[in-house]
């Protein structure tokens, strides 16, 4: 076979170029720029592929971007997958843990793609129903904390590092409602007596149910993939979750109560360790070991006799 009667096919994966060559009418992979890319070590991946898919890698020559052919190792697509699920992202190094899980979650969808259409379809490029949770977070910090939903949008795609929420990933919706969110509780630390927000409550059961929502939807593409079959998909009631989620955030939290005299009210979280002094329990709090450090009773004990002698 001469290399004009070969398909070969550069493919852009992240920060790697990889190719797709036809070989007796199937594409066949180069798995070393595969291998380089994700960052392991060439020589041990090659007598792994050497052990467990010598039925199938076959030797073929491949022209690079200098025009220069080289003879490489080539695996078949439809293998690629099993070979990613050979390595561990717990066994490899930190820095290459989230490389390897790209590879393995997109690199043989991204091939295949690329060899039947021509190009990649982005698996992870968002609707409007999608950032929906989104739109609803960014609206709520633009009325709690005062700004503009032009500045609210610019703080989320620098956190990014993306120019519209419309470029943000599916996979990091929820971390950038989380970050909104995470953006209002830090503004109300600045404010005195803020009132508690009853539509970031209410909003509360969204985050969640979209994080379980996503979940269900991996699970599922992943069952089906191994052909078994999902059960009936999971309903949720917006008020139990709210509820669930707001009683498990304030278990064991102390809080004051303020009503207004103009109506409505404000919760303000108390410190774990606060309690309540009057003039008739503070002999017994001075007593309290977990209160009271034995560093400060001689202060007590000399506040206490300074008002005696006056």
């Amino acid at each position: 076979m001469t290399l004009s009667s070969l398909q070969q096919i550069s493919v852009p994966f992240y920060n790697a170029e990889l190719y797709i060559i036809e070989h007796n009418g199937q594409p066949y992979t180069p798995m070393k720029p595969i291998v380089d890319g994700i960052g392991l070590d060439w020589a041990s991946q090659f007598v792994k592929l050497k052990q467990r898919f010598s039925s199938t890698i076959v030797e073929i020559t491949i022209v690079a971007n200098d025009g220069k052919g080289r003879l490489m190792t080539c695996l078949p697509v439809k293998k690629l997958f099993g070979w990613l699920m050979t390595i561990s992202p717990n066994k490899v190094k930190p820095e290459l843990r989230d490389i390897v899980i790209k590879y393995q979650e997109e690199c043989d969808d991204v091939l295949w793609d690329y060899w039947t259409k021509g190009k990649a379809v982005n698996p992870r490029k968002t609707t409007p129903k999608d950032r929906e949770n989104l739109r609803h977070a960014v609206s709520n910090l633009v009325s709690r904390v005062k700004i503009n939903f032009s500045d609210a949008y610019i703080m989320v795609g620098q956190r990014f590092n993306v120019k519209s929420i419309e470029e943000i990933p599916l996979d990091q919706l929820c971390d950038a409602v989380e970050y909104v969110h995470g953006l209002i509780l830090t503004f109300d630390k600045f404010q005195d007596h803020a009132p508690v927000d009853v539509n970031a409550i209410q909003n509360c059961h969204g985050v969640l149910q979209y994080r379980l929502i996503e979940y269900h939807k991996g699970l599922e593409s992943e069952v089906k993939r191994l052909g078994g079959k999902m059960p009936e998909y999971p309903t949720f009631n917006p008020e139990d979750v709210a509820q669930a989620l707001m009683s498990r955030i304030l278990q064991g939290k102390q809080m004051m109560l303020q009503l207004h005299y103009q109506g409505g009210f404000s919760l303000e979280l108390v410190p774990k360790d606060a309690v309540m002094v009057d003039a008739n329990n503070i002999p017994e709090l001075v007593n309290r070991h977990d209160l009271v450090s034995k560093e400060q009773l001689p202060l007590i004990v000399q506040n206490a006799m300074d008002r005696l002698v006056k």
